[in-house]
């Protein structure tokens, strides 16, 4: 008999873990005449040693199609035993190619610049992670997403249960009967999904459970994002088999633990099949774990976990009733597509995992923060005080002086206080801050000038504090975080959504400058002044139209001041005026163009005309020119709608 034994190598295309391996040996091992197989996805082959009477090589390669990978040729493969295949199975991969170094830089080059292209516009808050308010919402979108990657890794398991069933199963599908057999290949797929979110929900609830059994370090909260983050990382470049050397290293389960599991699925239906699910050496699904972890409530990592399997529902689903469309090329070119995703994921959870150190990384400052203003700390007595708002998605970013005891108040509502912007921490002093509606109180002294990051609890939300050696000489970088167009982008229409200074005036919501009241300066003294009234509605008039060549002077009556308006900022003269210190007055300028002035945070702006005679002004041109002015950071955020 072993006389007429043979053996090949099979080339295949597809495999990435030891599952990938188990179910093609499973697959090719139950034909008739087949005596061994090995699987390797580190080299992409399969040996086979078989009776070419009573097996052909057509059944092995369709037998491996129909397991979900793709046969992309062969070579003989003279070895004498199974224990040598696995050997050769085991060996040096393949070297990497130059071709394949290439294919690695574009990768990451498209990665970038998906990377980026979010960054700058919708931000990463719908990317894999516990996010959004009581309900978690945003969770769903990271099951969508990741739902790539299970139909990538385990659609073995989702093909297994839409297929035809025993005769006499109720779930039997009829070829006879086409509305029937539709009905038959629906309820098996909403079984198994069925199990699976239970499942899911039960294992979070868990987990969250016992996270409420003890407390979780910053840095250890850090740490996990950041592991998870490097995990994914290596599975989408293993996935995407640009390093054949990297399928050899895997976790897996042992093969006793694999085989009960296999044996306590077989044969016991879809549901049971979905339940057992959650067991799985999954690596989206141990992140989601994780989380669920950290949320030390069994509630809340019930729900997390309930919302993530639901994401994963409709692409699941869909696989399912569809499979039978599905080729093997097909499913090949879907496992790259998802090799990118599960690779892009991995960057931005590692990078949030930096951000829990208090890492304040530019990469983790998207544009939203700054675009609704910057707020600046105000000194009073031996201190200084500084309030912010925080939404439901967002923090803000605030301005202090170092070597001054800091008052920071974060002011927020009910609905905008959800389970991922609560508690608020600052890593690099040890303060962890529990949220509460309205006022909350945080005191820390900076020691020196910096950047400090501080986030929510996750390294969801991630804003900055911005340490300066002397607060009334903040350079315009400092007030500065944005281009106009990136500004435009993060405000949308220009109106912003509340904040530390109550609503911003109408006429300067998105950065618009009043033009209905001008002042024109007089002559006095050594040149000519202007009188400029700051109140909760804003600069009266925010228009002023002094004469060139002749030193100007502009006086604020400070009639209310807040945290929003008590600090004027003359960008072109790069310097600026706190109203709170009694600093009323410009001294006299040298003028001979046009410039502005606007309040700390660049909400409130002002606008400066120069003209050769201010005894013959065209006041009708002087406001079409200011009305079509558009400030550098115009915007409407941070102090109001």
């Amino acid at each position: 008999m072993a006389d007429k034994l043979t053996t090949v190598t099979i080339q295949v295309e597809g495999m990435t873990c030891g599952k990938c391996e188990s179910r093609i040996e499973k697959a090719v091992g139950e034909l008739g005449g087949v005596q061994e197989v090995k699987a390797s996805a580190g080299i992409s082959e399969v040996w086979v040693k078989y009776d070419p009477a009573r097996a052909a090589l057509g059944s092995m390669y369709e037998a491996i199609r129909r397991a979900g990978y793709e046969v992309v040729g062969r070579r003989d493969a003279p070895v004498a035993s199974a224990a040598v295949a696995a050997a050769a199975a085991d060996g040096p991969a393949k070297k990497t190619s130059g071709a394949s170094i290439y294919r690695f830089l574009g990768l990451v080059a498209v990665v970038a610049a998906v990377y980026l292209i979010i960054r700058y516009t919708v931000g990463f808050n719908f990317l894999p992670a516990v996010s959004q308010s009581m309900g978690y919402g945003l969770i769903f979108v990271v099951g969508l997403l990741t739902s790539l990657h299970c139909v990538a890794m385990c659609g073995g398991i989702v093909l297994s249960q839409g297929v035809k069933r025993k005769e006499g199963d109720p779930l039997a599908a009829s070829a006879s009967a086409p509305a029937a057999g539709f009905t038959s290949r629906l309820m098996p797929n909403l079984l198994y999904n069925g199990g699976r979110v239970i499942s899911y929900t039960i294992v979070g609830g868990i987990v969250g459970g016992l996270g409420s059994l003890f407390s979780l370090s910053t840095a250890l909260k850090g740490a996990m994002p950041v592991i998870a983050g490097a995990f994914m990382l290596f599975l989408g470049l293993r996935m995407l088999g640009i390093f054949p050397w990297l399928s050899r290293l895997r976790i897996r389960l042992p093969g006793i633990a694999g085989r009960k599991f296999s044996a306590a699925a077989r044969g016991r239906g879809p549901f049971v099949v979905g339940l057992l699910s959650a067991l799985m050496p999954c690596g989206p699904l141990q992140t989601m774990q994780v989380y669920a972890l950290g949320t030390g409530s069994f509630f809340a990592g019930a729900l997390s976990m309930f919302l993530f399997s639901l994401g994963t529902v409709p692409l699941l689903l869909g696989f399912g009733l569809v499979s039978s469309l599905l080729s093997a090329k097909f499913n090949a070119r879907m496992l790259k597509a998802s090799g990118v995703l599960v690779l892009f994921l991995g960057l931005v959870m590692f990078t949030r995992g930096i951000s829990l150190f208090g890492i304040a990384l530019p990469a983790l400052r998207p544009p939203a923060y700054s675009g609704t203003g910057i707020a600046v700390a105000r000194l009073e007595g031996d201190g200084q005080e500084v309030q912010t708002r925080v939404e439901s998605g967002r923090y803000y970013p605030l301005i202090v002086q170092a070597g001054v005891p800091v008052r920071w108040i974060l002011n927020v509502t009910a609905d905008d206080l959800n389970g991922c912007n609560n508690p608020v921490t600052i890593p690099q002093y040890g303060i962890r801050k529990q949220l509460v509606p309205g006022e909350n109180l945080i005191e820390f002294t900076p020691t020196q000038a910096g950047t400090i990051g501080y986030t929510c609890w996750m390294g969801m939300i991630s804003s900055y504090i911005k340490v300066v050696p002397d607060l009334t000489r903040i350079a315009a970088a400092d007030l500065k975080q944005l281009s106009p167009d990136d500004l435009t982008s993060a405000l949308g229409s220009g109106s912003g959504s509340g904040g530390c200074c109550g609503p911003t005036p109408a006429g300067f919501a998105g950065g618009k400058i009043p033009v209905q009241t001008i002042q024109v300066a007089r002559f006095a003294g050594e040149g000519q002044e202007a009188e400029v009234v700051v109140n909760d509605q804003g600069y009266t008039p925010a228009v002023i139209v002094v004469q060139k060549g002749v030193k100007a002077k502009i006086r604020f009556a400070a009639e209310k001041l807040n945290s929003c308006n008590y600090l004027v900022y003359f960008p072109e003269y790069q310097g600026g005026l706190d109203l709170s210190k009694g600093r009323l007055e410009t001294p006299y300028l040298e003028v001979s163009e046009d410039f502005t002035f606007e309040c700390g945070m660049s909400m409130l702006h002002g606008y400066v005309k120069v003209v050769d005679d201010i005894t013959r002004v065209d006041l009708a041109a002087v406001r079409k020119q200011v009305a079509a002015f558009k400030p550098a950071a115009g915007g409407g955020g941070c102090c109001g709608q």
